[in-house]
């Protein structure tokens, strides 16, 4: 059985910190596909999509470990339907959902609804503790004096 390393997540912009969540994740499944949240999540998330959905996407499929990026519903601020689109999407795998420095069974969402699917196992500090906020960057550079 194939196992699907399945990070999600805006990628707005792409950091650091992504990219070691994203080679850890590729120690955890032949392949690596990332759910990438909406522009309109970014916007309840941060007040602002700073690059689009489609623009995210394209980097995300030119990165050598990303096999597959997919869209899901996540107006309720959550990965569920990330899930449900990934264990659609590949019958027969099983799904592993990579979390980062930041995450636990305690405040996963995602870990109460499918921690009993025998196909859905979750991996918690994916490439390590947080190390950047693509809030925090943003937030920088709106606040630079030049």
């Amino acid at each position: 059985m194939e196992t699907i390393a399945l990070v999600t997540g805006g990628f707005d912009p792409l950091h650091e910190g992504h990219i070691r969540l994203l080679r850890a994740a590729e120690l955890l499944g032949e392949i690596v596909v990332v759910g990438l949240n909406s522009d309109e999540w970014l916007v309840r998330k941060k007040g602002a999509a700073f690059m689009d959905w489609r623009g995210r996407a394209t980097i995300l499929r030119n990165m050598w470990m990303v096999s597959a990026v997919i869209p899901f519903d996540d107006r309720d601020d959550t990965a569920c339907d990330a899930i449900e689109v990934a264990l659609g999407a590949w019958p027969e795998s099983k799904i592993v959902f990579c979390n980062g420095g930041d995450r636990g069974e305690s405040n996963t969402p995602e870990f109460e609804k499918y921690n009993r699917n025998p196909r859905v196992n979750f991996a918690f500090n994916v490439g390590g503790g947080k190390m950047q906020s693509s809030s925090d960057l943003l937030a920088r550079w709106e606040n630079r004096h030049d």
